[in-house]
């Protein structure tokens, strides 16, 4: 073995970096990532409106005032900010900005002022994007010819393990903390614990950081560069907010289709639990469980699909199969009596496969350097469709009930279906590249990238 290593040492640090890598990105989308962030205050939801006095539309503030400064962040550029200055030196800025603007908000708490807050909960959304958009950027980096469906599902599926892990641990950080300290501190003091997690974020991103860069110039070594024009140099240097003119129909296609299908994923989730009590007659408790079962069955199935299309690969065929799913559940759930566990599962398939096909396309149908931004644009799209349709949602439900919402929500996967299918006949009628099957992708990455 040590003789194998030895002859063999580039191939073997290449693995060690190609793990420690994976390693590292994940720690710092999943564990350590912002989900903590972000989720702490529903995990103390009731200490936070009794702590500091306020109204729960007050505390709906925290988390409405990050979706409508998302959008401006996007819009903004930072996915093309991602693009000029680099992943390695936006996700250690990003994440460190993301752990004083939680910082800021736990010296909110300890001071009991709302509006410090709420003001620092919007910083919070103009910062994390860039974070997220460096981070998709390597993972498609390290892992476009190999199992980027896969890690792309896992990180999604960590997140989302994250997410339920921050929401059950935290009430009991609070009884820990409000044990040895004044109850005018507690609450403060609590969300500290998101800030120690920030830090080791930032950490986490700067190694990652770290070993992408040493890689990089053990590539240089290996295979030194082809002298090429100096022209061709410079264009590919340089990128403009212009250029996201020449992003091709595919990319837009991709995206519409993503926040169609997202129009009826999360205003569900939301509205699942009385949805469940009222049709199904089942009680609080068990509709929050058949609630969840969208997230759990997704946390464990988005790996599993991911291996399967980085083995077979025909991604659209898998797109439009989880149409197929999302649209089965809703009609089944609109129409009928069928248990609704059943349904919940069904949905939570069709969720699974977004995002093991709709992420990682982007990475074929843009030029890797446009990916940050295409990225952020796509971020954006989704953005504005869940803001408008969040007060749209509500709307139907006070004036029309449940079956109306239900009826939305089966359209709102037909229209990603027609979208679907465009996006279908245009990567027919082109290269094909979309939906070529691992070896012919494999064949055609090896040529072009």
């Amino acid at each position: 073995m040590m003789k194998y290593c030895i002859n063999n040492i580039h191939v073997c640090f290449a693995v060690n970096v190609y793990t420690c890598t994976f390693v590292a990105m994940n720690l710092n989308e999943w564990i350590l990532g912002d989900y903590i962030c972000y989720d702490s205050p529903s995990g103390i939801l009731q200490h936070v409106i009794e702590d500091m006095g306020i109204s729960e539309t007050q505390y709906m503030g925290f988390f409405s005032t990050l979706q409508w400064t998302d959008i401006p962040s996007s819009l903004l550029g930072w996915g093309f900010l991602v693009d000029r200055i680099g992943n390695r030196l936006s996700m250690p800025i990003s994440t460190g900005l993301i752990a004083a603007s939680h910082t800021l908000f736990a010296v909110g708490a300890l001071f009991k002022n709302y509006w410090v807050m709420w003001v620092v909960r919007a910083l919070f959304g103009l910062v994390a994007a860039p974070s997220a958009i460096a981070n998709d950027n390597l993972t498609v980096k390290w892992f476009q010819q190999s199992m980027l469906n896969m890690v792309m599902a896992m990180k999604t599926s960590l997140g989302r393990v994250c997410s339920v892990l921050t929401l059950n641990i935290m009430d009991p950080i609070y009884d820990f903390v409000s044990a040895r300290t004044q109850p005018m501190y507690t609450l403060g003091v609590t969300l500290f614990t998101g800030s120690c997690c920030g830090l080791l974020c930032t950490l986490a991103a700067i190694l990652a950081a770290v070993i992408d860069r040493r890689s990089d110039v053990q590539k240089l070594i290996d295979h030194p560069p082809v002298a090429k024009d100096d022209s061709k140099k410079e264009e590919s240097k340089f990128i403009r907010i212009s250029d996201v003119k020449r992003f091709p129909s595919t990319f837009w296609l991709i995206a519409i289709s993503s926040a169609l299908f997202y129009l009826q994923l999360f205003p569900f989730v939301t509205q699942g639990e009385l949805f469940f009590a009222t049709k199904y007659s089942r009680s609080p408790k068990e509709a929050i469980t058949i609630n969840s079962m969208v997230y759990l069955v997704g946390a464990v199935s988005m790996p599993l699909f991911g291996v399967a299309i980085d083995r077979v690969g025909r991604n659209l065929y898998f797109l439009m199969t989880r149409l197929v799913l999302g649209l089965t559940s809703h009609i089944m759930m609109t129409f009928t009596f069928v248990e609704p566990y059943v349904c919940t599962v069904i949905l939570s398939l069709g969720y699974s496969l977004v995002t093991t096909t709709c992420w990682p396309l982007v990475s074929y149908a843009v030029p890797l350097r446009y990916l940050g931004t295409a990225f952020g644009i796509m971020g954006t799209i989704i953005s504005v469709g869940q803001a408008i349709d969040t007060y749209f949602v509500g709307f139907i439900v006070d004036t029309a009930g449940y079956l109306v919402l239900e009826v939305f929500f089966t359209m709102c996967v037909i229209c990603s279906m027609i979208a679907a299918a465009l996006l279908y006949l245009r990567d027919a009628s082109t290269d094909g590249l979309l939906n070529l099957s691992t070896k012919q992708r494999a064949v055609f990455l090896k040529h072009h990238v």
